[in-house]
């Protein structure tokens, strides 16, 4: 019974539990958003930069970046690589932002804060957004706000600039007549 069939009950019962309960909602939410974003892609450029940035700072890797990212990469797919140039400068903001801070003032951060703020600098570098969640996890308060509007700032900044991301374009250009 504990080696075999408690283990293969608790999975399906997890399972059933995940795409029918669970999974339900959440897939509603990700498909209404990506719908909203789907319509503004034809607006303002800027607006849909800002809220864009926010996603992508919003949650750090989790559903809520990653439909923003989705949606940045499908525009690339679709030929218009400006949205996925405001979404990678965002995505870069916040472990910047938050290793940067930790190098500025060293007084308001422990000696582990500022260690991880080394390593945020470089999961920044290399845009990887998930660096800044010891910040998060820490004060959510103060730094889940401060690196959604810096990331909003950024992703506006860049689509102000007409920042693209042109090396998936070629890739998947490439790609496809390799096929």
């Amino acid at each position: 019974m504990p080696i075999f069939v408690i283990p293969l009950l608790t999975s399906l019962i997890v399972g059933f539990l995940m795409i029918y309960v669970i999974g339900s909602p959440i897939s509603s939410l990700m498909n209404s958003l990506t719908n909203t974003l789907k319509s503004m892609s034809t607006g303002n450029s800027v607006v849909l930069a800002l809220i864009m940035g926010a996603m992508i700072a919003f949650d750090m890797g989790g559903p809520v970046n990653k439909v923003a990212f989705m949606f940045a990469a499908a525009m690339i797919g679709e030929g218009i690589a400006t949205i996925m140039g405001p979404v990678a400068v965002a995505i870069c903001i916040p472990p910047l932002g938050m290793g940067v801070a930790t190098l500025m003032n060293k007084k308001k951060y422990t000696k582990a804060e500022q260690e991880a703020g080394i390593g945020a600098i470089a999961m920044g570098l290399i845009g990887i957004t998930e660096g800044a969640i010891p910040f998060a996890a820490a004060d959510p308060l103060r730094v889940i706000p401060s690196i959604m509007t810096g990331s909003a700032i950024g992703a506006a900044i860049a689509a102000i600039g007409k920042v693209g991301d042109h090396a998936l374009t070629r890739w998947s250009n490439s790609s496809s007549s390799c096929g």
